[in-house]
């Protein structure tokens, strides 16, 4: 299995409530965009750039849930009940237990949205870990079929992101990564579906894959509830993804250095 080089990204910031600026201060360039709203929609988009793809049944490790399901942005989850490896929560694909929810794209492409499916979130600041892990419960795993043995053969399939924890803020949890970390978190969900959507999540890699997967992710596991649900996952390329509106984080940001501009200039009067 060819597995991408871990490395993981904390944003965890010991300035919370030192202040606006602080807090804006401590979030990298690089660093996942945490987004109060919903997603653009779909029909944002150009038409032809992104696939909502086929969830495929009975893929990878046994009964992945109905057809019907996970395909269609329909509010209708598809799930699975993964288990803490021996050999870690995302154990090598060449042990016997993985398994993967997959969904098949028309062609290769660098990013995807991942529509998840909330049961135990309803709104509201999250205060714990459990529900923390909850919002957040997926590893991400990418294949091409073009590999020898195509995507059928398990030790395919590389390992691609994955959130090992979360610090929770005031504005919500800000998580760690191995692998690549989400580009953009919606708190809101998405345009389609709202807060069933909670928490939805886009992601780009360095290298398109032509099928995408998911399994629980580390924190998921570790908190003991590692039944990911989507409702759909969306593949396109990042060039054609419709601008994201500012995050709250910049405009707090704003604040915090016209306040201290305000204070400077008092303090020569």
């Amino acid at each position: 299995m060819s597995t991408p080089m871990m490395s993981t990204q904390l944003r965890q910031c010991s300035a919370w409530a030192v202040g606006a600026l602080a807090v804006a201060a401590c979030v990298p360039a690089e660093a996942t965009t945490y987004l109060d709203g919903v997603s653009a929609p779909l029909s944002s988009y150009a038409a032809g750039t992104f696939d909502l793809g086929t969830h495929l049944p009975n893929f990878i490790g046994g009964s992945n849930g109905s057809a019907a399901d996970g395909t269609n942005l329909d509010g209708n989850r598809v799930y699975i009940f993964d288990i803490n490896d021996a050999a870690g929560p995302n154990g090598p694909a060449a042990q016997a237990d993985f398994h993967l929810l997959v969904w098949q794209f028309a062609a290769p492409k660098d990013s995807v949205r991942l529509y998840t499916h909330q049961d135990h979130y309803f709104g509201g600041p999250i205060t714990d870990a459990f529900t923390s892990a909850e919002v957040l419960e997926y590893s991400i795993w990418g294949c091409n079929s073009a590999s020898a043995g195509g995507c059928a053969a398990q030790a395919n399939w590389s390992y691609l992101s994955d959130p090992l924890g979360s610090v929770i803020g005031p504005q919500g949890p800000v998580y760690n990564f191995a692998g690549t970390a989400a580009t953009t978190v919606f708190r809101g969900g998405s345009s389609e579906f709202g807060l069933v959507n909670a928490y939805t999540q886009d992601y780009t890699f360095g290298t398109a894959h032509d099928f995408y997967a998911i399994r629980g992710s580390t924190q998921a596991m570790l908190q003991n509830t590692a039944d990911p649900e989507l409702d759909a996952m969306v593949a396109f390329n990042r060039k054609d993804v419709p601008p994201v509106p500012e995050p709250s984080t910049y405009a707090l940001m704003g604040v915090g250095v016209l306040g201290l501009w305000a204070a400077r200039r008092r303090q020569r009067k």
